[in-house]
């Protein structure tokens, strides 16, 4: 009813009055308050392991130490960050640790290639579909390398080399199944060749004996071969990507693909939470690496070492890791490795 002159309003005490507003007051700064308190539910609370499947100073080590130093310190994660390193079982034992943590938020894994190789050629169940994936956003080039006093001088003559009797061109890496030895099959499918690959313990065992002169070439990664070359003890004659790419120090390497080897292989770093992972955690992880691969700092970090940050979020991980599987179990396949035929 609208209000007239001639309406008086009720006489209301002013101690009443007083006690209305601040209720009103209150409830007004609860509204104003539930966002905030929306988002904070969204992060975990106390702090959070990061599980690495390597040893201190490993690559996925030392690049999960760094983003976490670099999140902690920009505060886009508030909570302690630790990298917790549980070795064993070439990464087994520490993805099968996050695998027992279902619906943990203080824990995540840092998916490297064992994760994906391991199951097939172990012929265990896989583990990558089964965790929750949070984000892939590390990537990395490789490289192969001839000795400086060799006289191969690019992908053909390697080949044409290989070519002329079985098995006569070592390759030196690291155990069966590894990186160095899906490149060595990658090289031997595109150029119709057959390899000797050498394992040694380690790719610092490999590295060794490669410098020594005891086997034809190796793959590294840009950052261990740059040295290298610089010291005159290699030389590179290809990488191992879809382009060329414009560090001043690579830009004038050429692919494989273009010296007409479908070659192209790399390495991909990134999180994954433990079965059963809620949607709002995964979230405040999905957040904080797009803050993470924005940053200068931490782009400034990876160009370094030559490697990239590109985001792949939550919702295309999935996809993607299949994909990753799909290629390391065809490649095992062809290199009699594989005892894993199929998604467990």
């Amino acid at each position: 009813m609208i209000q007239t002159h001639t309406e008086r309003r009720p006489h209301v005490p002013l101690h009443l009055r007083l006690k209305h507003t601040a209720i009103a007051f209150a409830l007004g700064a609860a509204c104003l308050a539930a966002p905030t308190a929306l988002q904070a539910q969204g992060a975990p609370t106390g702090p959070i392991e990061i599980t690495t499947g390597t040893s201190p100073g490993g690559t996925p080590d030392v690049l999960m130490r760094r983003a976490a130093k670099i999140l902690n310190e920009q505060k886009i994660i508030t909570n302690p960050l630790v990298v917790q390193n549980r070795t064993g079982g070439s990464w087994m034992v520490a993805g099968n640790f996050v695998m027992g943590k279902q619906g943990d938020r203080n824990v995540v894994l840092c998916i490297a290639q064992p994760i994906l190789t391991t199951p097939i050629t172990q012929g265990l169940p896989t583990l990558y579909d089964k965790l929750t994936p949070i984000s892939m956003f590390i990537q990395g080039d490789l490289v192969l390398v001839v000795p400086e006093s060799s006289p191969i001088k690019d992908m053909k003559q390697l080949v044409e080399l290989a070519a002329k009797r079985e098995r006569s061109v070592k390759v030196a890496g690291a155990q069966s199944g590894s990186t160095d030895h899906m490149v060595s099959g990658l090289v031997e499918k595109a150029g119709k060749v057959k390899l000797n690959y050498v394992p040694f313990d380690g790719g610092g065992a490999a590295q060794a004996a490669f410098l020594g002169g005891n086997v034809d070439f190796m793959t590294l990664t840009p950052g261990e071969a740059l040295p290298l070359v610089k010291a005159g003890k290699a030389r590179i004659i290809a990488i191992l990507a879809s382009e060329r790419r414009t560090a001043p120090e690579l830009k004038d390497i050429p692919t494989a693909k273009e010296q007409g080897y479908d070659v192209v292989w790399g390495q991909a770093w990134g999180l994954a939470g433990p079965p059963g992972l809620d949607a709002e955690t995964v979230k405040f992880w999905d957040d904080a690496i797009a803050k993470l691969v924005a940053n200068p700092e931490w782009q400034a970090s990876l160009k370094e070492n030559f490697l990239r940050s590109q985001m792949i979020p939550a919702a295309q991980v999935k996809p993607y890791m299949q994909k990753l599987h799909d290629e390391h179990l065809a490649l095992l396949r062809d290199l009699g490795l594989a005892k894993q035929t199929t998604v467990q």
